[in-house]
């Protein structure tokens, strides 16, 4: 657990497809998805989760843990089919900071520090009908964690005529 952990606030979305652009927006197409049924090929289609992080300006700017995990209907980490299963879990350090030298002291710690961040699986994964979550944490701190929940339903048979 860290001051930041505590004191950051981390909202998770998924959408068909997002990016961050140079001036540190986001672009969001499809936004709010949370059912994946499977394609022929027997994968997602195409997603990104999307996460924003707020952290007040009063500690910035600060080094932070960022680690991305999806999760079965259990809690448990998702093993991703392949000659070598692994585990879906992702994490890097960042550095986030208010950047906002040009605004008064009040107008800064008002706004805070914003980081947007994308993980996007063009080819879609390869995973079964079930319930799952991306849970997000901050320097390992569970109890704070953000989580979306998705499904993959299974696949509706076709009709048989004849």
């Amino acid at each position: 657990m860290s001051e930041v952990s505590e004191r950051a606030s981390i909202i998770v979305q998924l959408a068909n497809f997002a990016a961050v652009d140079g001036s540190g927006m986001g672009n969001v197409l499809g936004f709010g998805a949370n059912i994946f049924p499977l394609t022929p090929n027997g994968m997602t289609p195409r997603f990104t989760v999307f996460t924003e992080i707020h952290v007040p300006a009063d500690i910035c700017p600060c080094e932070v843990a960022v680690e991305y995990s999806l999760r079965d209907e259990k809690g448990d980490v998702v093993k991703v089919a392949g000659p070598m299963p692994q585990s879906l879990r992702i994490a890097n350090i960042m550095t986030i900071d208010a950047g906002l030298a040009g605004l008064p002291l009040d107008q800064r710690n008002h706004i805070g520090a914003v980081s947007l961040g994308t993980l996007d699986f063009s080819n879609g994964l390869a995973l079964a009908p079930g319930n799952y979550s991306w849970r997000v944490t901050l320097d390992g701190d569970d109890e704070h964690a953000a989580e979306r929940l998705f499904c993959v339903p299974k696949p509706v048979t076709p009709p048989v005529f004849g």
